[in-house]
């Protein structure tokens, strides 16, 4: 009777316990279908965070890219706005000096015409002005600078004229060569006189000469000349006085 007994608990349990352990069995899956699940779902976040994090890189980059191309390319705007408006500046700069130039060469060219129109007429004034001047003043000669001239008047043989600057002025000098033709002794004494070209006395030197030249001696005489005008002598004459001081000497 007991072993009956147990054996009808033994079969009467048997199928809870299996059903039992199915349900465990069947937990367990489910417990690791929840957890494979979960970790599925853990690994989706995960990529789908690191794809978030890798876009907002992406995204990071290209927003300063496209920052550093605005950049560039406003920069790039400017200079080429300056650039345009320095050409403008300076092609309306060239052209007005372009029409200033031709301006002075339309007038440079009409004064040159007006100077070799009146050129005949200057050339003809100073030919009378010259044919007057030796008329009045019949022993004024050309001064030209740094020539040697002949005179051989007296005892004065030849002179030269020199100018130079001292003292941001204009000082004239001489040298005169004087020689003695005669027999005799004489002190010479002479006068140069400058004129300009108008015959107009603007300058002097006076040379006495206590030293006797003897017959046949010649002798160098150079000092500064000096001006009572400012202006450009054009003629000379010397007066040799050698005649006159040794008549009053006698």
């Amino acid at each position: 009777m007991s072993r009956r007994y147990c054996n009808c608990w033994h079969n009467s349990k048997l199928p809870n316990f299996l059903s039992f352990a199915k349900l465990q069995g069947n937990n367990k899956n489910s417990f690791g279908d929840n957890m494979s699940e979960r970790q599925r779902n853990l690994a989706d976040d995960h990529a789908i965070d690191k794809m978030s994090h890798e876009r907002y890189l992406r995204t990071g980059r290209s927003s300063r890219s496209r920052i550093k191309i605005l950049g560039l390319a406003v920069t790039l705007a400017v200079v080429l706005l300056v650039l345009v408006v320095v050409s403008i500046f300076s092609a309306s700069k060239i052209s007005s000096l372009g029409g200033e130039n031709m301006a002075l060469e339309r007038q440079l060219l009409m004064a040159e015409r007006e100077i070799a129109s009146l050129k005949p007429q200057l050339e003809k004034s100073r030919a009378e002005l010259q044919a007057l001047l030796q008329k009045r003043f019949p022993n004024l000669r050309p001064l030209k600078i740094n020539n040697m001239l002949d005179v051989n008047e007296g005892l004065i043989k030849q002179v030269i004229f020199t100018k130079i600057k001292q003292d941001q002025r204009e000082v004239y000098k001489y040298l005169v060569v004087a020689e003695n033709g005669t027999v005799k002794k004489i002190n010479p004494s002479f006068r140069v006189l400058l004129f300009d070209e108008f015959g107009v006395h603007i300058g002097s030197a006076d040379v006495v000469d206590k030293r006797s030249l003897e017959a046949g001696e010649s002798r160098d005489y150079t000092a500064e000349l000096e001006l009572l005008f400012e202006s450009t002598p054009k003629h000379f004459y010397i007066e040799d006085l050698s005649a006159h001081y040794r008549s009053v000497a006698n």
